[in-house]
């Protein structure tokens, strides 16, 4: 039963509004402002409804909605005034207050019935569209915790299925993680491109499968110097950034509006192009090169100068650094280097972790 409380320094309209909403609601009825602030306090449980006599003595119906407007215990119940005057202004004080509907007296047992009837009945939409909404955003905190576990998942089996072929490709796409990780958030930082924090972790998964391709590359192509290579096993070796996109594509025909597949596929078809269209496998210009490719194409080149460097000796972090500073606007974005250099100590450290 819905708890109404109704305060009214006259005991005559007190009575006479107790009686009729009683055997429908319980009832507090209260006949002074003083009074109803001390209960309201008090009380385990708030009234579902307030009807408030504007004109009272000492404490006026004005006074207790500002009071309670000012406790967060006792703002959000609905208050009805009661009120004999019949001017605008007094009536749009009450609204002013926070008031959600006045009722003029005298009034009729009917009329009182129905006015409070149309509240509740609002009131109670308000609290099932509440929980609704509680529940609903419930229900996507789950469902989008589900779905970063699934993508974790994907992502370390896809490692663990390379690691298989070539330990160190597992070894490299742990490294340009970490590395992501201290770029991205520089990029992020300097909002110049449409990546944003609650991208942040959905897209360093997806930097870890860039070269998911190479699954499908035989041994010599994948584990040979790319200097030793004959022409056709480089064209191999360059297929897997199609392989990668092509894989990821198929899934994406079935998981559409996925920003995690997305990136991943981005990355994986575009993280070889280079700035100046000399790149492969779609020779794309600039901008148009994916953002996120061209966010991995920094971090993915920085590790393999550090390790494989093509065949020749690793370069050292600042040497790494150098030749980055130098293939920018050439191989790498001009803005992207900027932010990676300012990084760049950051980097360093998380190539010693």
């Amino acid at each position: 039963m819905h708890k109404v409380m109704i305060v009214d320094d006259n005991m005559t309209n007190l009575i006479m509004a107790k009686k009729a909403l009683e055997d429908i609601y319980e009832i507090v009825p209260v006949n002074s402002g003083e009074t109803a602030l001390e209960f309201l306090r008090d009380m385990p449980e708030p009234p579902d409804l307030l009807l408030l006599d504007v004109d009272m003595p000492n404490v006026n119906g004005f006074y207790v909605i500002s009071e309670m407007k000012n406790s967060s215990k006792l703002a959000n119940i609905p208050v009805i005034f009661l009120t004999a005057q019949d001017d605008e202004t007094t009536e749009v004080e009450g609204y002013f207050l926070g008031a959600i509907d006045y009722i003029r007296k005298p009034y009729t047992t009917a009329l009182l019935q129905k006015r409070i009837d149309i509240h509740i009945r609002l009131i109670e939409s308000d609290k099932r569209l509440r929980n609704y909404n509680n529940t609903l955003s419930q229900t996507i905190k789950e469902k989008t915790h589900n779905i970063v576990e699934l993508q974790y998942a994907i992502v370390e089996m896809f490692i663990d299925l390379m690691e298989k072929r070539d330990i160190t490709a597992g070894y490299h796409a742990r490294r340009v993680e970490k590395y992501m990780d201290v770029f991205l958030r520089e990029v992020i930082k300097s909002g110049k491109f449409s990546v944003y924090a609650e991208d942040a972790e959905g897209f360093i998964f997806a930097s870890k499968i860039h070269d998911i391709g190479k699954i499908s590359i035989s041994d010599r192509s994948l584990l040979a110097n790319v200097s030793d290579l004959s022409l056709q096993e480089v064209e191999e070796l360059k297929s897997h950034t199609l392989l990668g996109a092509e894989a990821i594509q198929r899934v994406i025909a079935v998981i559409s509006q996925n920003s995690f597949l997305n990136y991943a596929y981005n990355m994986c078809r575009s993280h070889h192009e280079r700035w100046d269209g000399k790149g492969y496998p779609d020779k794309k210009l600039t901008t148009n090169i994916p953002e996120e490719a061209r966010i991995l194409a920094i971090v993915n080149s920085y590790d393999e100068f550090r390790t494989k460097n093509d065949g020749r000796k690793p370069l050292t972090h600042e040497e790494a650094i150098n030749r980055i500073r130098l293939w920018s606007g050439t191989y790498f974005d001009p803005d992207l280097v900027e932010l990676f250099l300012a990084v760049e100590k950051d980097i360093e450290k998380a190539s010693l972790s």
